[in-house]
């Protein structure tokens, strides 16, 4: 497909005010820049309207055609070529009667038809002063990774730290027991989440550039700070990387390895980005629920308050009204909760911290990320097996996010606790 203002050939590919279309490998690209991938969702709606087109003849004369703003030198021209059949060159009138109608006629015929269709606007003519202009900008498909997101088997994320080059991320989804699972290279202390994940990948997959440009800065590229890497059921893997930032300091360079051009995306997305990249954890990440934990302790070292509930259960005999009813009655168990000395605490008391933590949402940093001064110490208790994590003070990463950094006893990784979270477990402590 080509697409030019008023004069011009559809030799004219890198003239300015020309699109140049070109489907290979079923893949849209845009010749005229860089070829970049092209937005299909442009693309197919502009084809459905010029198969179905219908129109009113209004003329037939040659020399009217310039009252139409549809003579040799002017209009939009659209030249379409496929395969196994006659080349298609329609023009456009650029002079209209309404918003939503356009006058049309074929290349080599003088007959022109008024149809019900705002094609200038679907071909991205916009009016400009006293003419027009056509906006090239409107067929790329300026998102940075073009991933189909159920196709993704692994995804491994870089950043360098401290000069450093650390893995924030390294999964790979694997078959176990016939049902395809994510898992760690390195394997974490909790469970991973299909959902999140694949969230992950669907807001990396819908991010936009500001801009396209040609790839004339190589030097950008000299100390990139993050790597991503997916890989695809058929082997193939999507690389991208993230360089410098702009003089004015609004837009990063980006690059997919493989591609003849660079991108430009704003700092505020892709940092937005950054601080969601660990959230991959599934819900309930310690696994509490009032059923299962059997003791907990929480020291809050910042407020100097203590928690400690051990739970008692008790068998009682049932009450019976008649005396030969009581081998027929099963014993009933009362769950209580006390102190190590034996003084009964409110269950509903025990019950909010263990929602507290129930509610953590955990995400994944850089092994190397430093564990500041611990502020709360949690220890837990289930058939018979404690785990116990210490929780640091607040501290803000590199990318701006606020973290408390939860760490197991006996595992040298940290992960990310949000503030909202330690500050509910906090305040739940009677």
């Amino acid at each position: 497909i080509v697409i030019r203002l008023g004069e011009g050939s559809s030799e004219d590919k890198d003239k300015p005010g020309i699109v140049h279309l070109a489907k290979e490998a079923d893949q849209w690209i845009v010749k005229t820049q860089y070829g970049v991938y092209a937005n299909e969702k442009t693309i197919t709606p502009l084809l459905e309207k010029l198969d179905l087109l219908e129109g009113e003849l209004r003329s037939d004369k040659k020399g009217l055609l310039g009252d139409y703003g549809i003579d040799g030198n002017e209009g939009v021209h659209i030249e379409l070529r496929r395969e196994d059949a006659e080349d298609t060159h329609i023009i456009i009138g650029t002079q209209k009667i309404g918003y939503q109608d356009n006058f049309v006629r074929l290349d080599g015929s003088n007959a022109v038809y008024l149809v019900n269709e705002n094609l200038l606007g679907a071909l991205g003519v916009r009016d400009e002063g006293e003419g027009q202009r056509l906006d090239t900008n409107k067929w790329t498909d300026k998102r940075i990774a073009h991933l189909e997101v159920n196709d993704v088997v692994g995804i491994a994320i870089k950043q360098t730290i401290n000069g450093a080059e650390e893995t924030v991320i390294d999964i790979r989804k694997k078959s176990v027991d016939g049902k395809k699972q994510w898992q760690s290279v390195d394997p974490y202390a909790f469970g991973l989440s299909a959902s999140k994940i694949k969230n992950i990948l669907e807001t990396l997959n819908s991010t936009y550039a500001r801009d396209i440009i040609a790839p004339d800065v190589q030097e950008v590229f000299d100390t990139p700070d993050w790597m991503a890497s997916f890989t695809l059921e058929n082997g193939e893997e999507v690389k991208l990387v993230r360089g410098a930032k702009e003089a004015d300091g609004k837009n990063y360079y980006v690059k997919q390895e493989g591609v003849g051009y660079f991108y430009l995306v704003p700092v505020s997305t892709l940092d937005s980005r950054e601080k969601q990249q660990g959230n991959i954890f599934a819900g309930n990440p310690l696994k509490v629920e009032e059923s299962n934990v059997d003791e907990i302790k929480v020291n809050d070292l910042e407020n100097k308050k203590k928690f400690y509930a051990i739970k008692k259960v008790s068998s009682t005999a049932p009450e019976t009204s008649t005396e030969g009813d009581a081998g027929d009655q099963e014993a009933q168990e009362e769950v209580v909760w006390q102190t190590p000395g034996g003084k009964k605490i409110e269950v509903k008391k025990v019950q909010d911290v263990i929602k507290k933590i129930k509610n953590f949402n955990l995400e994944t940093i850089p092994l190397s990320a430093s564990s500041p001064k611990g502020a709360l110490t949690v220890s837990i208790t289930k058939g018979g097996e404690t785990k116990e994590y210490t929780i640091s003070k607040v501290t803000t990463l590199d990318n701006g996010k606020e973290c408390h950094f939860l760490k197991l006893k006996g595992e040298a990784r940290n992960y990310c606790v949000t503030k909202v979270h330690v500050s509910a477990l906090q305040k739940a402590l009677p």
